[in-house]
């Protein structure tokens, strides 16, 4: 799975959580060609799942570890706050991006920026669309993953309470959980706009649990190795690959007019296809060796470290596609290069996530360098921060 490093990190982990944080950045900016290569195209998943995975086996990791070693309300404390800390992150998060868009329609007098009904809520109905965002009910496009994400944290202790007596309780409880969901269309409200949450999380909770089963078996070598798994899954992927991509472009109409409204590949609930795809392409990457040649590639420290922090990361990317959406949307009638704009966009916000990444990281090890020197040089080292502030 990866290699553990000194602050008990799997660095396989942040990796590929740099991985989703970038992808998911780039699907969201309009109109530039990197969208086009994510692998979202060329499957019936995409970033979500591997973000929502990947929270759950680092869920198993940080607080299952604690729990099942007598910790628990210690590890319940410290999901709650977890929880607690997503929570008024999204809260500040969309209020920042309404703001953003609502001084942009003014200043640029561009109301189409605040057309979209999410964001035309708020504006016009400043007290109602508030309160509705601080409750949950009503969630911005960009950052409706994290309320989701709250509510899997709340059911981590019932999960992990299960998986004390049996893992394969936790999971069955909680495939039945998502087969009820899925047969009685069950859903989380939203107000005051009438539907449901976007990511419903009774039928994302399934993949969250599946990524506590894995979390739990990481430090004993993951999942293990079977030929003929590891076979059904390749050829999962690549027909999933042939489907979307209109059996490789040699059979035009192949997903849209034959595919497409067959397969429940539904994004909100959580089809079934897309979750055996992701799990088929998961055990695919896991035993191919994918992540030992990223290894190698200067892209990985990188992308490693922007995983680290992911809540900080993922919600500068929010405001970063907001800003883009701006600049899009906002740029002159006769701008002649659209998808250079775009593509300018993305590059620069890349850029932009790695250096907030690189500045928490020197704030954290700014913050902990004092904690690892003598009590002599600590003093010194209080006297000189004196005298240079």
């Amino acid at each position: 799975m990866g290699t553990m490093t000194p602050g008990k990190r799997v660095d396989a982990i942040d990796f590929w959580r740099g991985f989703a944080l970038l992808t998911i950045f780039i699907d969201h900016v309009p109109d530039n060609a990197f969208q086009h290569f994510t692998f979202k195209n060329f499957g019936l998943s995409d970033a979500a799942e591997l973000f929502v995975f990947l929270s759950g086996v680092s869920v198993a990791l940080a607080y299952g570890t604690r729990f099942f070693r007598g910790e628990t309300w210690a590890a319940v404390r410290a999901v709650f706050r977890r929880a607690f800390t997503l929570y008024w992150v999204q809260a500040l998060t969309s209020l920042l991006i309404i703001g953003l868009f609502a001084a942009a329609a003014g200043w640029w007098d561009n109301d189409d920026l605040v057309e979209d009904p999410d964001r035309d809520l708020v504006v016009s109905s400043p007290v109602k669309g508030i309160t509705a965002i601080l409750a949950m009910l009503h969630q911005l496009g960009n950052v409706n993953i994290l309320p989701m994400y709250i509510v899997m944290l709340l059911m981590t202790p019932a999960l992990l309470l299960l998986a004390r007596r049996s893992d394969w309780l936790m999971l069955g409880v909680s495939a039945s959980l998502y087969a009820v969901t899925r047969v009685f269309e069950l859903n989380m409200p939203t107000w005051p706009l009438e539907g449901g949450w976007y990511f419903n999380p009774l039928a994302w909770q399934l993949l969250f649990a599946i990524g506590i089963f894995v979390g739990r078996r990481v430090k004993t070598g993951g999942i293990g190795y079977d030929r003929r798994l590891f076979a059904l899954c390749l050829a999962i992927v690549v027909g999933a690959a042939f489907a979307v991509t209109d059996g490789f472009h040699l059979f035009p109409g192949l997903w849209g007019d034959q595919l497409y409204d067959v397969l429940d590949h539904d994004k909100s609930s959580l089809g079934l296809v897309r979750l055996v795809h992701f799990l088929a392409l998961a055990y695919v990457v896991s035993h191919s060796g994918v992540t030992r040649l990223y290894r190698a590639t200067p892209i990985f420290a990188p992308l490693t470290l922007i995983g680290r922090y992911s809540l900080q990361v993922f919600a500068t990317g929010c405001v970063l596609t907001a800003i883009g959406e701006v600049m899009v949307e906002t740029r002159p009638e006769d701008y002649a290069y659209p998808l250079t704009l775009g593509a300018f966009i993305v590059v620069g916000g890349c850029v932009l996530h790695y250096c907030a990444a690189r500045l928490l990281e020197a704030r954290r090890t700014a913050q902990l360098r004092p904690a690892l020197l003598p009590a002599t040089n600590v003093h010194l080292v209080g006297q000189v921060s004196a005298e240079g502030a």
